[in-house]
């Protein structure tokens, strides 16, 4: 285990360098600069706009840029944001927990939602009920993140006023609420981007866990489990499931950043304030330390939890063997 444990690491420390340089090499090849939009007036003195330039290092060759950054970034210097006038660290330290919360609701709605759909098609394997829920997760799978959002903003909170379209709470007096009225604020407002993300993760898990379930079930096991006379639910749930979850555990690692990247629209969509929104704005302003750093940290995010589900897929699920005995 602790050698599985320290090989995931080093794919994971190997994967973020990567990943950091390609970035930083592809922003070099992006037209203009964090202040390209402010400074490139005609009504602004060449010399302010060297000056500003030399200040953040634009003025310096990418070789030597890169250096800088990487050097910064050893010592836990993330830069200045221009394009929010405060540093990267302080845009960051407010996005991530907000995404966290987003990302990580749902995962979990997903993930409970897709392993109680692929329990229901095992259990009902070839007969009408297994044929719509398939249908169903094959749909949740095709249909763009997008789209979805886009779809449920309009009939769900534009039309039917069923949820907020927009923000992270209310706007009024919250001070005057109660702890429980603006948590349940909260949950209102993070409801519909959080279920619309969930969606795909809910498909796919589906899909894998009916795959995982399905072949677990021709195990010895399993048909000594039914010759004692237990009941179908009772073989899936205590035989089956502990079997067949490892794969499904494993892919939640792949999940993650295809979450991360869904968040991107989908917080611009609901007007989310996490770091799928500032990573947006921060593209369209050309803001490349913020780039650097929000791009850098959602791959950490990623490949460690990648590395992690790996691991606890391989602690928890046991072997079909052991599942026998």
């Amino acid at each position: 285990m602790t050698r599985l444990v320290i090989h995931r690491l080093l794919q994971a420390a190997a994967v973020i360098a990567v990943v950091a340089t390609s970035v930083f090499v592809l922003l070099q090849f992006a037209p203009g600069d964090p202040f390209a939009t402010s400074l490139d007036g005609t009504d602004v003195p060449p010399g302010v706009r060297a000056e500003w330039r030399a200040r953040y290092g634009f003025d310096l060759p990418p070789a030597e840029r890169f250096t800088r950054w990487a050097g910064a970034l050893a010592h836990g210097q993330l830069g200045y944001a221009a394009s929010q006038h405060r540093a990267v660290a302080e845009v960051l330290a407010d996005a991530v927990p907000r995404t966290l919360l987003l990302v990580g609701v749902a995962l979990a709605l997903g993930f409970a939602a897709g392993v109680f759909v692929g329990l229901l098609q095992a259990r009902h394997h070839g007969r009408w009920p297994d044929r719509l829920l398939g249908a169903m997760t094959l749909g949740g799978v095709a249909v763009p993140e997008f789209l979805l959002g886009l779809l449920a903003m309009t009939w769900l909170g534009a039309r039917w006023r069923l949820f907020p379209v927009a923000g992270l709470a209310s706007e009024g007096d919250a001070a005057a609420w109660s702890a429980w009225e603006r948590l349940l604020d909260h949950a209102w407002h993070l409801a519909l981007p959080a279920t619309v993300l969930a969606v795909s993760v809910a498909a796919r898990v589906a899909r894998h866990q009916r795959a995982a379930l399905l072949g677990v079930l021709q195990e010895d096991y399993i048909r000594t489990a039914r010759a004692k006379g237990l009941g179908e639910w009772a073989v899936l749930w205590r035989h089956a499931l502990p079997n067949a979850i490892g794969p499904v555990l494993a892919l939640l690692g792949l999940a993650l950043p295809s979450l991360v990247g869904g968040a991107v629209l989908i917080e611009k969509i609901f007007g989310w304030p996490g770091m799928g929104l500032t990573l947006f704005d921060a593209l369209l302003a050309r803001d490349y330390p913020l780039i650097l750093a929000a791009t850098l940290l959602a791959t950490i995010l990623a490949v460690l939890a990648r590395a992690l589900t790996d691991v606890v897929a391989e602690f928890v699920a046991p072997r079909r063997t052991q599942g026998g005995a």
